[in-house]
């Protein structure tokens, strides 16, 4: 085998048993090539023949030549970081979420700057300020207040010509890719699942009333009753939001009403397996006297007790994609704004069941924990007016 006199064991020995770092002109010069060609292959640039690129590839990897990327970031004006902002680190979505972007990242040789907004508008602003003054590649920002408070920071990266990509908007906004799903959807298959069970008094646990999604899930929900002919009743939408005592608040107030519920769609997957403990605590069973529907499909979901039936929604995909658009962007800045609407689908586990023949009121109300009679003539299917069942 045919070995380059500068690749020679005794000519690099030095190299390898010391922690000294390989520099571009060693690399240049023993691909018989320029500084300029080496830093164009190595950066992707356009221009280079093939034959050369692999040559320089070769000795790239040859040498553990590692280059360097706070120069490089300095003279282009750029980092080789990209920022993720999300609005919370303790809802198990998001560190799914983060896993997609950063695996996305780390192959093309980015790092993240990983930004927690706690749900707060104006520190979701603070850190996109922060982010411009750290010079981030690109941005993907996800987000449950939707995109007012922060867009004309937005527009500013994507004037700045640094690439946006945007998780939860309904809409495409200019030069940002956004990241969605058909919200409505849903919720609409949700009650559509429960329905097919023979459940007619099913009730939702809504997301926040000021975020973006909320109206676009009670759409949804009402839309799959309507498809049933089935009349709205108000007193089964409980103002809730993303968190497990959202959950445990909304199951309380299901479980006391006069007539509850046979069914409850959560907010999402946090929601429900507060709802599914609180109904535990009062006695009831799920799916037995209760089923519950989550949404997101969380990786705990399928261990939970019982397994939780959940609209499944392709997380790590969403984190994956958001930054491969990014990186797309920043390879060709003449890409422009995009949408990317990702698919849902149904995941049925072992929180929903049939309707009970029974109506459930086996377990205790929250308001009557110690009321014999009143549970006595809840357990009479004879009480409940047919209009309710």
């Amino acid at each position: 085998m045919n070995v380059h006199p500068l690749l020679h064991e005794r000519s690099f020995s030095p190299l390898l048993t010391t922690s000294r770092k390989v520099t571009i002109t060693e690399v240049a010069r023993a691909a018989k090539v320029s500084i300029q060609t080496v830093s164009a292959v190595v950066n992707q640039k356009p221009g280079i023949s093939e034959p050369t690129r692999q040559r320089v590839w070769r000795v790239v990897e040859q040498l553990h030549y590692r280059p360097n990327g706070i120069a490089s970031s300095l003279r282009a004006q750029r980092s080789h970081t990209l920022g993720v902002l999300i609005p919370t680190i303790t809802n198990p979505f998001f560190p799914e979420f983060v896993r997609g972007a950063g695996d996305a990242a780390s192959k093309k040789d980015y790092s993240i700057f990983l930004c927690n907004s706690d749900e707060d508008s104006e520190k979701e602003i603070q850190y996109l300020r922060l982010l411009q003054r750290h010079r981030v590649a690109g941005v993907l920002v996800a987000s449950v207040t939707g995109p007012v408070a922060a867009e004309s920071v937005l527009q500013e990266f994507v004037l700045n010509r640094t690439p946006v990509a945007y998780l939860g908007a309904a809409r495409p906004r200019p030069g940002i890719v956004v990241l969605r799903v058909n919200e409505s959807e849903i919720t609409r298959v949700a009650v559509k699942h429960l329905l097919e069970l023979g459940h007619r008094r099913i009730a939702f646990i809504t997301p926040p009333p000021a975020k973006s999604i909320c109206q676009a899930r009670i759409d949804g929900f009402k839309k799959g009753l309507g498809e049933a002919n089935l009349p709205i009743r108000e007193e089964y939408f409980v103002a809730g939001g993303f968190e497990f005592k959202d959950g445990i608040r909304g199951a309380e107030q299901l479980v006391s009403l006069r007539y509850p519920p046979t069914a409850i769609v959560a907010a999402n997957d946090l929601v429900a397996i507060g709802a599914i403990s609180t109904l535990k605590k009062y006695g009831w069973c799920t799916p037995e006297d209760m089923s519950v529907v989550g949404i997101d499909d969380i990786p705990m979901a399928s261990l939970l007790d019982p397994p939780l039936t959940s609209v499944t929604q392709p997380i790590y995909e969403m984190g994956r994609q958001g930054i491969e658009n990014i990186l797309l962007r920043i390879q060709d800045p003449q890409l422009g704004a995009a949408e990317v609407l990702f698919e849902t689908r149904l995941t049925i586990r072992e929180s929903t069941a049939p309707r009970p023949n029974t109506k459930p009121w086996r377990g205790r109300s929250p308001q009557n924990e110690h009321s014999k009679s009143e549970n006595r003539l809840r357990s009479n299917s004879a009480a409940i007016p047919a209009s309710v069942r």
